[in-house]
């Protein structure tokens, strides 16, 4: 055989190998950014004026907007930001934690310890927020749907998911990092971290 066809044979082989990887894993090997079901669907900046000072992390790769100052914390999922002038909630994509503040409805298990994990996290600080298209821009309560980065480019979202603060969901919805957090909720669950602790019907319910 020719070296010009062995090289072509190799070359083949190489390619081969790459797109089965694709297929099997459902990875792109080449970026390890999570993967959609529409790749369009990646986390873009959310349309708000920056009210922050701080840096954005260099290995922070997605689009973001902000740096935004956290006004307050509402609950374990729930944050307030200043939006071009006005007080504006941000909900956490992708996650869920226990009610703590919800009208007429009990406490519930593990949502005093989502809640304090969030204000441990964000009380006083600056976050980068982007947003989900698979999502939409805003929720039936107007409040803003994103993900939220700390200034040392934690995604908070994520870590409220892999601590078993809070469960993954997109309520119905495809969202652009739920291989990463429903694999991380399956973790905690398996540990009885956080509101897998809690009795039935709160946590083996859900």
């Amino acid at each position: 055989m020719s070296p010009h066809r062995t090289r072509r044979r190799n070359v083949g082989i190489l390619v081969a190998t790459v797109a089965a990887a694709v297929f099997l894993t459902g990875c792109n090997p080449y970026d390890n950014k999570p993967l959609t079901l529409d790749a369009r669907e990646v986390p873009e900046a959310v349309r708000c004026e920056p009210t922050g000072t701080a840096s954005k992390p260099p290995a922070l790769a997605y689009d973001v907007g902000g740096p935004y100052l956290v006004e307050s914390v509402v609950d374990g999922d729930t944050i307030r930001i200043s939006c071009n002038g006005t007080s504006t909630r941000v909900r956490l994509v992708g996650v869920n934690t226990p009610e703590t503040v919800k009208e007429d409805s009990p406490v519930e298990c593990g949502g005093l310890e989502a809640s304090d994990f969030l204000h441990s996290q964000l009380d006083g600080g600056q976050v980068f927020l982007s947003a989900d298209p698979a999502q939409g821009e805003r929720d039936k309560y107007d409040r803003l749907l994103a993900y939220a980065w700390t200034t040392d480019g934690a995604l908070v979202n994520q870590s409220i998911v892999e601590l078993g603060h809070g469960e993954a969901t997109g309520y119905g919805k495809d969202y652009a990092m739920s291989r990463t957090f429903e694999a991380a909720a399956e973790k905690a669950r398996a540990k009885a971290l956080g509101l897998w602790a809690c009795p039935p019907p709160l946590a083996h319910d859900r």
